[in-house]
């Protein structure tokens, strides 16, 4: 039995039209919002604390945290919030609760005047203003690759798949992730959403995984409450119900297929940059990203027409950012374009 939930991370912009980050934004901003929401019993058995929580919400503070000598949080430099679910049997059950949780979550933040803003890369900066904030303490907390990655991960925001499946030994679980390894530059392109960086069009499709391709694997296990979870760092964050439905029941199936033979013990940053610049215009992508709609078909039996959304998507190179590209072409604004693009 496979166990599926995901975590979402939401960047906004203010009243004026201001896109926020560390940079111009406080922690309260968005702790405000989270202090709003409810806590569900029985949530600690499955999720973590993060950020400053003393209990584990369904949304919480996405940012750079700071640590004291012993390794405690005493600080969450903000990006903006996440959403995350708990694990689930379905793709359908898990997204009903991904969408309570977006509307409560939203609601929220237009009251405190906020929207969000679909994108998953910065679209104005290169980098943020975080070393004046950290100290010797992050070094001994963190490696200085750890850290580099962190500080890298306030530009990013993306959305993450963790997967359970019972009765998989730890060489199987790790069968699932060189699988991914080699398949994840025809697995993302549905989901690209970062047409913008450094104030420009980039281009290409996704400047988040350009930027950081070779930096850190996008698939890895990690152990959460004594259970082996299979994590997925790769999709850029999804727009809407119908995308983020689709491409979680491909992955389910993609993970169930026998049929697709490739392996990898790492990811290809070659790989990974061309899918970035072309997505499924590549003709190797193209014909993976088939094989990974043919292969999946067989576990989605019951629901055959789940895919036909992504079927369409491959056949015309379509995403949100070549969408909010056509619609850069046509506006010259960038805050334009990213704005007003979720539908939960």
């Amino acid at each position: 039995m496979l166990n599926i939930g995901i975590e979402q991370e939401f960047v906004f912009a203010d009243e004026s039209g201001q896109y926020l980050d560390a940079d111009n934004t406080s922690y309260s901003v968005f702790s405000n919002i989270v202090d709003q929401l409810s806590a569900h019993e029985g949530d600690d058995s499955v999720l973590e604390c993060k950020s400053l929580e003393q209990y584990p919400k369904r949304c919480y503070v996405e940012g750079f945290e700071r640590h004291d000598p012993e390794g405690n949080v005493i600080e969450t430099i903000p990006k903006g919030l996440e959403i995350r679910t708990l694990p689930h049997e379905s793709v359908d059950s898990l997204v009903v609760e991904f969408r309570s949780t977006y509307a409560d979550v939203m609601r929220q933040a237009r009251q405190a005047g906020l929207s969000p803003v679909l994108t998953s890369m910065h679209p104005f900066k290169s980098s943020l203003e975080l070393n004046g904030r950290l100290d010797a303490t992050e070094q001994r907390v963190r490696t200085e690759s750890r850290l580099a990655v962190a500080k890298r991960s306030m530009l990013t925001h993306g959305l993450h798949v963790n997967v359970s499946v019972a009765g998989y030994s730890a060489e199987k679980m790790q069968g699932l992730v060189e699988k991914i390894n080699y398949y994840t530059p025809s697995l993302v392109p549905w989901s690209f959403s970062s047409p913008f960086c450094n104030g420009v069009v980039f281009d290409g499709l996704c400047a988040r995984n350009h930027s950081r391709a070779g930096t850190r694997s996008m698939a890895g296990l990690d152990n959460r409450h004594g259970i082996q979870v299979l994590e997925f760092r790769g999709f850029d964050a999804l727009s809407d119900t119908r995308l983020l439905t689709a491409l979680l029941k491909l992955f389910f199936g993609f993970l169930m297929d026998k049929s697709l033979q490739g392996r990898a013990s790492a990811q290809d940053p070659g790989r990974l940059i061309r899918s970035s610049l072309y997505g499924f215009s590549d003709p190797e992508f193209r014909a993976e990203g088939l094989a990974i709609l043919k292969g999946a078909k067989p576990a989605l039996a019951e629901d055959p027409d789940s895919l036909e959304l992504l079927e369409g998507m491959l056949e015309h190179n379509d995403s949100s950012s070549a969408r909010m590209k056509q619609c850069y072409a046509d506006s010259g604004n960038i805050m334009d374009c990213i704005s007003g693009r979720y539908d939960f």
